[in-house]
């Protein structure tokens, strides 16, 4: 890969200079875990798969700087598990790990004393090998501080006690190897005679009663953790409870989705919301357990150790006793033993020491978490807190059992994994199902374990593990598909190999989709479903419809030209159109006609006669049986113009 440790490390410098530009203190080193997360992503992994270009840097910087200052929930879970990472392992190797950082501390004090050569007639310079000598042995024993002058006359006279003047002589003379085999000899011999002069009353000045601190700091250890997880459990139950009823599985798809009840306020984005603030709730139970486990090994060691000094105390005085010398092939392996034991009891001492500082680091990040009560008081409603152990123990019915059993590579419940954290059980025992959409609700172990590829899967129902079962392939990789693209699940559920094996893998799923249904059906409607109305431009006729369509289109306005064509000859003459006799009566308009009485006025005139001008004249009707003969007009009806005028 292209992008190696020095890329990673300047581009945490860059990410690191902007989130400070907004006023957010990130560790740098906090941001290159965060980068190797990241990457894990094939959709940040193939920008710098090859070659890095700025723009593909610029885009990935943006990315990382908006989820360190939006995704506060995500990143506090992220900042936990880096704490933890970088601060805490197996309890040897923390030991081993704080030991050699204190041999580190004195190795130049060491090179000093190895490397100096007196001249052995030369009585100051003796004095100085042998005074540097007893700081070393009170710095490594970690019984006082060689600045106090007490402590130091202490020191000086148990190294005296065991290792004279002339000895020193002979150290000098020594190959190197030779005298640090001896200096941690004398670390051992010399810490020993101090211990039992403490507890015989004679010194002991700087030499904390470990016994007795070793005992209290183990119950009061024991009792925060216990408060602290007390608290978490309460938590995490109300955040479980409240999500637990909203995962469902779509029967024809199978996809995983959360269904939000009906006529609710809640969205989407406020169930992410709680995922994620139970995903840190979850994170911070495992690891309190974790310490709690760690801290009762502890106080068990702790107590052994405490009876097992005060029998090698018992033994060396009962060695001592009423003699005024003992054989040094006796007495110095009771010093060496009794150095061994204290030193195992400041080994668990430093242990404690470490879990409260780191609790006190995680309950700080703890209380920083904004907690929306708002959304989980609406979440709850009508619901009761159901703890992991009642979820876990739910009775499954016998035709459950009987579907169950049916399943292909399915495992029964025999009372074997009862814990949520088991190991044997992938994602912590975690529905595999629930986590495709990042709920951790824990499985119930009296559904059994589906098995695949020499995993086992939990579920918290039977659909869920009937569904699994199917198709397992699938749900691991929505699991895998998740994880990556939400990178504080990957430690959380202890998947980081799982990731790194498909980081090449672009698409480990592919969303499947409803199918959309369409069918045939009649539909009855009413006769009349509106009320009546009468339209003014009503026509039955849809030959007049057409011609008021051609007149609307203005097609009667344009000439049309008709053309023969090689197909004209294909036209049928025998398509008429027809009405089909009809059953029912129409109602349909009618032509009537209405006769009128003839005028009888005859208007005089109208062919351009000589006279006065156009008048009418009235018509006698001539009755059926005679006509009405010629009169001689003797009188004018009408003036007339005459000659005589």
């Amino acid at each position: 890969m292209a992008c190696d440790e020095n890329v990673i490390k300047n581009m945490a410098n860059e990410i690191t200079r902007n989130c400070q530009s907004q006023n957010i203190v990130i560790d740098t080193d906090f941001v290159i875990y965060l980068i190797d997360l990241l990457l894990l992503n094939p959709k940040y992994g193939r920008m710098f798969s090859k070659t890095i270009s700025r723009n593909n840097l610029e885009a990935f910087v943006d990315d990382c700087v908006n989820m360190l200052t939006s995704s506060e929930t995500s990143i506090n879970t992220l900042k936990m598990q880096f704490i933890m990472q970088m601060n805490y392992d197996k309890l040897q190797n923390l030991i081993d790990k704080h030991l050699d950082s204190i041999d580190h501390c004195l190795r130049p004090l060491i090179n000093e004393i190895l490397e100096e050569d007196p001249v052995i007639e030369d009585d100051a310079a003796l004095k100085k090998l042998f005074r540097k000598i007893s700081i070393y042995i009170i710095l490594s024993s970690g019984l006082g501080n060689p600045g106090s002058i007490i402590t130091l006359k202490e020191g000086v006279a148990a190294l005296e006690s065991v290792f004279s003047i002339e000895d020193l002589k002979i150290f000098i003379a020594l190959p190197r190897s030779e005298k640090m085999a001896q200096l941690i000899d004398l670390v051992q011999i010399a810490s020993g005679v101090r211990l039992f002069n403490r507890d015989c009353k004679k010194g002991g000045e700087g030499i904390p009663d470990l016994p007795f601190n070793l005992v209290d700091a183990g119950k009061a250890c024991l009792a925060s953790l216990s408060n602290s997880l007390i608290t978490v459990m309460q938590r995490v139950n109300s955040l479980t409870t409240a999500i637990a009823d909203t995962i469902t599985i779509q029967d024809e798809t199978g996809n995983v989705m959360i269904d939000i009840p009906t006529n609710s306020e809640l969205t989407e984005n406020d169930y992410r919301q709680i995922f994620e603030l139970l995903a840190f709730n979850r994170q911070y139970e495992l690891y309190i357990r974790k310490l709690l486990s760690d801290v009762e090994t502890m106080v068990k060691n702790g107590t052994h150790y405490v009876e097992k000094v005060k029998l090698v105390l018992e033994e060396l005085h009962a060695t001592v006793k009423y003699k005024a010398a003992v054989p040094v092939v006796t007495v110095f392996p009771l010093f060496t033993k009794l150095w061994r034991v204290w030193r195992s009891m400041q080994n668990i001492m430093y242990l404690m020491s470490t879990v409260n500082r780191l609790m006190s680091v995680l309950g700080n990040i703890s209380d920083q978490m904004k907690i929306p009560y708002h959304l989980i008081d609406k979440m709850l409603e009508g619901k009761s807190v159901v703890t992991d152990q009642d979820r876990m123990s739910d009775r499954v019915s016998i035709t459950d059992r009987i579907t169950l059993g049916s399943l292909k590579n399915y495992v029964a419940y025999n009372g074997s994994f009862t814990v949520i954290n088991d190991r044997n059980i992938q994602f912590l025992g975690f529905c595999a199902l629930c986590l495709s959409v990042g709920a951790l609700i824990p499985s119930n172990m009296k559904v059994g374990l589906i098995q695949s590829k020499g995993y086992r899967y939990g579920f918290c129902s039977v659909k869920m593990a009937t569904r699994f079962s199917k198709d397992s392939e699938r749900y691991v990789n929505e699991v895998l598909e998740f994880a990556r693209n939400n990178p504080h699940v990957i430690n959380l559920l202890y998947m980081l190999e799982d990731v790194k094996n498909v980081k090449t893998i672009d698409n480990l799923v592919t969303r499947v989709l409803p199918k959309t249904k369409i069918s045939d059906k009649d539909v009855q409607t009413d006769i009349h479903p509106i009320d009546g109305h009468i339209e003014k431009n009503y026509s039955w006729d849809m030959w007049q419809w057409k011609r008021r369509a051609c007149q609307w289109a203005t097609i009667v306005n344009y000439r049309t030209h008709s053309t023969q064509t090689d197909y004209s000859h294909l036209r049928s003459e025998i398509h008429c159109q027809t009405v089909e006799p009809r059953d029912k009566c129409l109602q349909t308009k009618k032509d009537s006609g209405v006769n009128t009485n003839p005028r009888d006025v005859f208007i005089w005139g109208l062919r351009g006669q000589i006279g006065y001008g156009q008048h009418p004249m009235k018509l006698n009707h001539a009755t059926s049986s005679e006509k009405e003969k010629a009169r001689v007009v003797e009188k004018c009806s009408w003036p007339c113009v005459t000659s005589e005028e």
